[in-house]
């Protein structure tokens, strides 16, 4: 059987989906709605990170499809003040 080595972003992004993937089933079984939701909503995503970093796709793309996902799973509200928090909290970026 051929091994495949995976680089060590593939790792990541896969080990953050399984993780996210278990934290959605937990929080099913749980009847935890918010950990369920956040779960779900961003499992895929890392799919679709890796597919970015990959040069496949872009992380504005990324951005564009977990703001569907929220959108369809009623978790707009959610990203949208995460998204504000992350911009308020943030220092600006020096050009140096």
């Amino acid at each position: 059987m051929p091994t495949t080595h995976k680089t060590a972003t593939e790792l990541v992004h896969r080990l953050l989906l399984r993780a996210l993937l278990e934290m959605r089933e937990q929080g099913r079984e749980q009847k935890n709605k918010l950990v369920y939701h956040l779960a779900d909503l961003f499992h895929n995503a890392v799919l679709d990170m890796e597919a970015a970093a990959e040069g496949r796709s872009t992380y504005d793309d990324v951005l564009r499809l977990l703001d569907e996902k929220a959108r369809e799973t009623n978790c707009e509200r959610w990203l949208q003040s995460a998204l504000a928090e992350i911009e308020v909290s943030q220092p600006p970026k020096s050009d140096a």
